[in-house]
């Protein structure tokens, strides 16, 4: 996948030239007007063209560094648009209120999205010891937080760029992100501000047919930052020498155990083969696994092995950023219980993992590696 294509013809057609009526105009967004024709401003879109392009290379250059973009718009054209543009290219979404504080007070969008995961864990199987009438209490709650935040509880933190219909109705968050610096891509119609903009795109904010075009682009753009940052984690593995790709796989799986090449670290190599009498021989075994993944990823083997049933007790998975009740099931059904499995992964298990669970690149996104292994520190500790 490319970065998308876009024309002006696809802007003429989707009305994006048409501004509002030059008595309702911003006079900061002079140097983006046309001229005038029957009372209402008309957009040049000689200049949205080259705006817009930047737009997606950034959006691309962040999905593909790893960053998270949050789609806005929460007026009635952009709702639903914004939502499954978002949706489709695994993003995050606020479509249809923006709450004050929800990136400068984080930590209380935090404990909502714990209330969310919580009632919706509550509410999803059979539920006993409630009345009909807190049953439908807890199941209208639920429903507003989902409303409210149910695309960025996901998240994991604060985005790291903004994509904005209509600045005037997101004032707020366009003020949120200002003061946390985080760059905004905004759609700017005549009567906007391009004030505090990092990628302003000059275009018709209200028009159906427009905002789908600004959401589709974005969406593959985002798409195409996925794919960039799929590729280039399969190309990190065998960087070194282009013809070695081939056998890497292969070698290391046969002759790792026998090869004297392991024997700087012969501890942490013996532990997997020892594990059954360690079990046996120790309450601290579940920890043995996890000490030889941390040992074995360095040298690009993989000490990732999948469970028919947990070692004990399974670990809370849902500690994780970006993994919920739902994914655990889905984790657990491909044979994953534990943090020590997830640590011990290494990059072609994870991009083998995102395709089985058609992750969308959320596992590297949200480092999930990473996560498992302080966690699993932690627990030791």
């Amino acid at each position: 996948m490319a970065l998308p294509t876009f024309s002006m013809r696809d802007l003429l057609e989707a009305g994006a030239h048409f501004g509002h009526q030059t008595h309702r105009w911003n006079p900061k967004m002079e140097e983006y007007i046309f001229g005038v024709r029957n009372g209402i401003h008309i957009i040049d879109l000689s200049q949205t063209v080259p705006l817009m392009h930047q737009a997606l290379v950034k959006v691309s250059d962040t999905v593909a560094g790893g960053g998270r973009v949050l789609f806005v718009g929460t007026k009635r054209q952009a709702s639903d648009l914004v939502q499954d543009a978002a949706k489709r290219s695994a993003q995050y979404y606020i479509n249809h209120r923006w709450y004050g504080g929800t990136l400068t007070n984080w930590q209380t969008i935090t404990n909502s999205i714990k209330r969310l995961r919580y009632l919706e864990d509550l509410l999803e199987g059979e539920v006993h010891g409630f009345t009909k009438k807190e049953l439908l209490h807890l199941t209208r709650e639920r429903d507003k937080l989902e409303q409210a935040i149910g695309g960025i509880k996901d998240m994991g933190g604060i985005p790291d760029l903004l994509f904005i219909i209509d600045t005037n109705k997101e004032s707020i968050a366009v003020a949120e992100a200002r003061k946390l610096h985080i760059p905004v891509i905004a759609i700017l119609d005549s009567n906007s501000d391009p004030e505090g903009i990092a990628y302003p795109v000059p275009g018709n904010d209200d028009a159906g047919r427009a905002i789908a075009l600004y959401c589709d682009l974005m969406a593959r753009a985002a798409l195409d930052g996925i794919e960039r940052a799929t590729a280039a984690a399969g190309g990190d593995i065998g960087a070194a020498e282009e013809p070695a790709m081939e056998t890497l796989p292969e070698e290391p799986e046969v002759q790792a155990a026998p090869v004297a090449e392991a024997s700087p670290e012969a501890g942490p190599v013996v532990q997997p083969e020892a594990a059954e009498a360690d079990v046996a021989a120790a309450e601290a075994a579940p920890a043995q696994p996890a000490d030889t993944a941390r040992a074995a990823g360095p040298v690009g083997e993989s000490a990732f092995r999948r469970l028919e049933a947990p070692e004990g007790e399974p670990d809370d998975l849902q500690k994780i950023s970006g993994i919920g009740k739902v994914m655990v099931d889905k984790l657990n059904a491909h044979g994953i219980y534990h943090y020590w499995q997830l640590a011990s992964m290494n990059e072609m298990d994870l991009a083998q993992l995102d395709e089985e669970l058609d992750l969308k690149g959320r596992a590297a996104r949200e480092n999930w590696i990473q996560q498992a292994t302080k966690l699993m520190q932690e627990q030791a500790a």
